[in-house]
């Protein structure tokens, strides 16, 4: 019975269309040196420690998947607590402008209206005036033609 690996580099050479070299056996068996036979044993430790190593990495990723969830939603927390922070400053600024535009309009509001106050008072005055010497000449008038 020929070598399973002979077996192999003959049908390789058979797929890829070339037919089988008459030395490749013979080279192959000179060259390669005996494989040694692992026991059942050592076959299936070897396997039982790659599907550890395996399970191991795959939890690894796990944890490196919800650290690095975590530490997103961490990031997402501050951004958002800074913007609520931002937006509170934000409208406190607005309130204080607004007071300060409201004081502001408030002294002018009265400014004016006691400007136009006095404003009233002189012109009621000066009517007052006009009014008195009206009828002083008026009474004038009236006394000098009695006379």
């Amino acid at each position: 019975m020929a070598d399973p690996k002979e077996q192999d580099v003959v049908a390789n050479e058979e797929e890829a269309g070339q037919p089988p070299q008459k030395g490749a056996k013979k080279a192959k068996q000179q060259t390669a040196a005996p494989s040694p036979v692992l026991p059942l044993d050592e076959i299936q430790q070897r396997a039982s420690m790659a599907y550890t190593a395996y399970l191991e990495a795959q939890r690894q990723v796990e944890d490196a998947y919800k650290d690095q969830e975590q530490q997103t939603g961490r990031a997402y927390q501050q951004a958002k607590e800074q913007a609520r922070k931002a937006y509170g400053e934000s409208i406190a600024q607005a309130l204080r402008t607004r007071e300060e535009a409201e004081e502001r309009a408030r002294k002018v509001y009265e400014e004016s209206a006691a400007q136009a106050l006095r404003n009233l008072e002189e012109a009621e005055q000066k009517a007052w005036e006009a009014h008195n010497e009206a009828m002083e000449q008026t009474w004038l008038v009236f006394t000098k033609s009695r006379r």
